[in-house]
């Protein structure tokens, strides 16, 4: 669901409290006339104000992160829009992949074929250290927070390599998912992923706030909750219904680990 524009916002909450916008502007410390031209989008209040605002309004945060998100573009602080720094602080993580297995899910020989191909003109010591480094993002993700995984990928990820890359790979996964921490989805053969254009993770934060990640060519496109956060959401709903429960995924993964 689209947010209204911050301006409404204020109007929103202010008239949810039953204030006038002089008594709110009284509260606040400013003058009417400025309260005034913040509820018309004439002007926008610095930070300090929107704080403050949203204590007075009772609006637990989400004036603010409406503020965020039409002045910055986003209700992420900025030392958590690395895309890595927000991984480890997952503790619930939803990853949706059209084609491959998902990148942290992967065994160094699917790993490296990725890479190859995705990186033609790096050389083989820095294929090396990025297969290295894939490779090792599961387990500082379990030492972090230990994040339940549910991975949702085609069948096709796994037929489409070498016999002995399939094997190596499903033997991984087979592993993973007896942790009791990962739930793999696989989506059989003869259905897709239809409207995941591109793999998507979705990832609730130990705060309990929620953002998604989506991989484009060029690298990644951050999503939080203001930002079409729920049309993401429903989609990996709508891929769950098209994949298979964990229990058959992990039958049809020890018979291509063999």
């Amino acid at each position: 669901m689209v947010q209204p524009p911050f301006p409404a916002q204020i109007t929103k909450w202010r008239e949810l409290r039953g204030l006038t916008q002089r008594q709110l502007a009284t509260r606040l410390g400013t003058s009417s006339s400025s309260l005034c031209r913040w509820e018309s989008g004439e002007n926008t209040p610095k930070r300090d104000h929107v704080e403050k605002l949203d204590e007075l309004l009772q609006a637990s945060g989400r004036l603010l992160k409406v503020w965020e998100t039409q002045t910055v573009g986003s209700s992420l602080p900025p030392w958590m829009r690395d895309l890595w720094q927000l991984k480890e602080e997952a503790v619930y993580i939803e990853f949706l992949s059209p084609v491959l297995v998902p990148g942290f899910l992967q065994s160094p020989g699917y790993a490296r074929i990725v890479f190859e191909h995705g990186q033609p003109l790096a050389p083989p010591a820095e294929i090396d250290h990025l297969v290295s480094m894939r490779c090792a993002r599961y387990e500082r993700l379990r030492e972090r927070n230990d994040p339940e995984v549910v991975a949702v990928f085609p069948h096709s990820a796994l037929t489409c390599v070498s016999d002995d890359v399939r094997r190596e790979q499903a033997a991984h996964l087979v592993s993973l998912a007896g942790s009791g921490r990962i739930r793999i989805h696989l989506v059989p053969e003869g259905a897709a992923l239809i409207g995941i254009t591109s793999p998507l993770l979705l990832c609730r934060l130990v705060d309990g706030s929620r953002f998604a990640s989506s991989d484009h060519v060029s690298g990644n496109v951050l999503y939080d909750e203001g930002t079409g956060f729920d049309r993401l959401s429903e989609l990996v709903k709508r891929a769950l219904g098209s994949a298979l429960p964990p229990e058959q995924s992990v039958q049809v993964l020890k018979g291509l680990s063999t």
